[in-house]
């Protein structure tokens, strides 16, 4: 065939396809299109195993692959995605640690938000560990009620994952993970009326797993874990006054323990009438904002002090926070 120009471009030319190069590829069937899958895959379907290198296929991790129309959109989605491809690739495997954190939405460290490896836990009994690139396996003892589903692949539980990532938590970061998971939901808000887990079922999970990775700390984190804190920045107020040597604060403080209807503070000192309130960013707008003032008269009109504190306060390590606290505190009395 010879060169053919365009009509409208006539410097501009095109080279016919070679060797069916611009064909479009053969469309995968449907259990290929939904779920990834491997070379080995494409073969049994009576594919080439170069199919997967087709500009209409995406590889999640080393010889996995995804048709796009299937490819997540954000890099945690994706993220998520390689993860369960692996799970279901590699059998008699959970995903764990942080990739379970991942999954449940707890609000993680940066360091751990920005790791890209997939952990995947096996029996302690397996004989072969799992050795592949972007996997951090482990092998572990675990119970069949440890293990919950997720997408088609099995998770560890919240109280579990909870557990073991004790090894890679502080133990105010394990408390603020455990204030989460003990927290009463607001049913109109958040569609569920119980508690992911309650402090007991998170002592359970520890008298079990003896000799676990993490569990020590786990342990130390689960004496400071409080049902009532709403956030992690109120969580991590409250463990800053306890570091600084005051008292610990009640949570989820009534202005009116009588009046079923009263609004709560966040935290405080009911004897010493002090009200401690977190203001995260929602508190900032026009009707939040409205209705916190609302609330502080009530407290104010019944004799309390209200200390507010925000995302300046969390930057700096709630230091002036702690050193406010300290000062409204020596100034009062039981009442």
């Amino acid at each position: 065939m010879g060169w053919i120009a365009p009509v409208d471009n006539p410097c501009c030319f095109i080279i016919p396809a070679q060797n069916g190069s611009m064909r479009r590829p053969r469309e995968l069937p449907s259990q290929l299109m939904v779920a990834p899958f491997t070379r080995r895959d494409l073969v049994r379907a009576d594919f080439s195993g170069d199919r997967a290198r087709r500009r209409d296929i995406s590889s999640v991790s080393w010889g996995i692959y995804t048709h796009q129309d299937e490819m997540a959109e954000t890099p945690q989605q994706q993220k998520l995605q390689r993860a369960c491809a692996l799970a279901r690739t590699l059998p008699d495997c959970w995903l764990s640690h942080s990739t379970a954190a991942q999954i449940y939405a707890w609000p993680l460290p940066w360091r751990l938000q920005q790791e890209n490896a997939v952990h995947l836990s096996q029996s302690a009994g397996t004989s072969h560990r799992i050795r592949r690139p972007g996997i951090i396996s482990h092998r572990l003892r675990i119970r069949e009620q440890d293990l919950a589903e997720w997408s088609g692949v099995r998770v560890t539980s919240r109280a579990r994952s909870w557990l073991d990532m004790g090894t890679l938590l502080s133990v105010d970061e394990l408390v603020v993970i455990g204030d989460l998971l003990v927290r009463k939901p607001y049913p109109a808000h958040e569609g569920r009326c119980e508690s992911f887990e309650t402090p007991d079922s998170l002592a359970e999970v520890l008298d079990a797993m003896h000799g676990v990775p993490g569990r020590r700390r786990a342990l130390a984190a689960a004496r400071l874990v409080r049902v009532g804190a709403d956030s992690a920045p109120e969580t991590k107020l409250r463990l800053a006054l306890l570091r600084a040597g005051l008292p610990e604060p009640s949570l989820q403080i009534p202005a009116q323990p009588r009046n079923p209807r009263s609004p709560c503070a966040d935290m405080g000192y009911p004897q010493l009438k002090l009200a401690i309130e977190y203001d995260g960013a929602t508190h900032f707008t026009t009707d939040q904002a409205r209705s916190d003032r609302r609330r502080d008269n009530i407290f104010i009109s019944a004799g309390w002090t209200v200390l507010r504190f925000n995302s300046s306060d969390y930057v700096e390590g709630f230091t002036t926070a702690v050193a406010q606290v300290a000062e409204a505190l020596s100034h009062r009395s039981p009442r």
